[in-house]
């Protein structure tokens, strides 16, 4: 984009605006331009330009059009987070015997809340509750 904009005069500084959890850009971006212009001649020039699939729209922005935090983040090279990769292994991790104690409670707990809801609301359907598929705790403690 900002190669693009350069043939109109030096670019200071280029925001695309992005989706932060794909990282693609949502269509729009603001530059800046160090001169004013500048600026309203390469506003002239691109309005309705067709650049690659997309009409370009292009204006100039008021002073008082632009927020104190436009510029956040501008300039810099964006660093795509690997949102599938980081779940992956936060879901496959190694557990303690305490967090899975906690999630067979957690578990059993809404079992429990399910089937009383079906109940509560007329449906009969049994099916074997998540309480009879674990494995039975041993009281037994064995000593050598």
């Amino acid at each position: 984009m900002k190669g693009f904009f350069a043939q109109f005069g030096r670019v200071t500084k280029v925001r695309v605006s992005r989706n932060k959890k794909t990282g693609a850009a949502k269509h729009y971006a603001f530059l800046e331009f160090a001169s004013a212009d500048v600026a309203a001649i390469a506003a002239e020039a691109m309005d309705g330009y067709m650049l690659f699939t997309q009409k370009l729209v292009v204006r100039v922005m008021q002073p008082k059009e632009v927020h104190a935090e436009l510029w956040k983040g501008a300039n810099c090279k964006f660093a795509k987070v690997p949102w599938r990769k980081i779940e992956l292994e936060r879901h496959n991790a190694d557990r303690t015997p305490e967090q899975q104690v906690a999630r067979q409670e957690r578990a059993l707990r809404r079992d429990r809340q399910r089937v009383k809801r079906l109940k509560e609301s007329g449906i009969e359907y049994e099916y074997q509750p998540l309480a009879a598929t674990l494995p039975v705790k041993s009281t037994r403690t064995t000593f050598d």
